[in-house]
C-alpha cells in the first residue's frame, strides 16, 4: 500500500452556512466512510440540535469560545475536548461572545439529532459531505 500525504490549501474549501450563524469548512472525508475533518464556525449565540455521537470525536477550539448546555465547563482557545461514544449534548456559544467560535472536530462516526429524546436524523459522513455540497456557491 503506497502512502500520501494531501495537503487541504486555504481556499481549496471555503466557508459555507449550513445553518443561521453556523457555518462548516468540510477538510476531509475518511476513504472508508467513516469519519471525517471538518471545521466549524459558530455565530455568538449559535446553538447546534442535541445529538449524540456514536463514536468519538475530538475538538479543538481554534478561537473564540463555546460549550454544551449538559456540562459545566466552556472551551476556549487552545482547549481541547475528547467526545465518547454515546455521549449527547447541545453546542452552544455565549449570546455574549466577543467572536465566532471556530472548531476543528474530527469526527470518527456518525451522530444522531435528538428532538425531546427522539432519534430524528443521522448526519454520517455521506450527511456532512452533502450539507457541505447543498451550502457551496453553483
Amino acid at each position: 500500500m503506497e502512502s500520501e500525504t494531501k495537503l487541504v490549501p486555504a481556499g481549496a474549501t471555503p466557508w459555507v452556512q449550513v445553518m443561521p450563524g453556523v457555518e462548516l469548512r468540510m477538510l476531509s472525508a475518511f476513504d472508508d466512510g467513516a469519519g471525517y475533518a471538518a471545521m466549524f464556525r459558530f455565530a455568538p449565540g449559535a446553538r447546534l440540535p442535541t445529538h449524540q455521537h456514536l463514536g468519538r470525536v475530538h475538538a479543538f477550539t481554534l478561537s473564540g469560545r463555546w460549550r454544551y448546555l449538559e456540562y459545566d465547563w466552556v472551551a476556549e482557545a487552545g482547549s481541547y475536548a475528547l467526545e465518547t461514544p454515546g455521549s449527547t449534548h447541545t453546542l452552544m456559544v455565549p449570546d455574549d461572545a466577543a467572536e465566532p467560535a471556530v472548531v476543528l472536530f474530527i469526527s470518527e462516526a456518525a451522530m444522531v439529532l435528538m428532538a425531546d429524546g427522539i432519534p430524528t436524523m443521522v448526519w454520517d459522513t455521506r450527511a456532512m459531505q452533502q450539507i457541505y455540497a447543498a451550502g457551496m456557491p453553483s
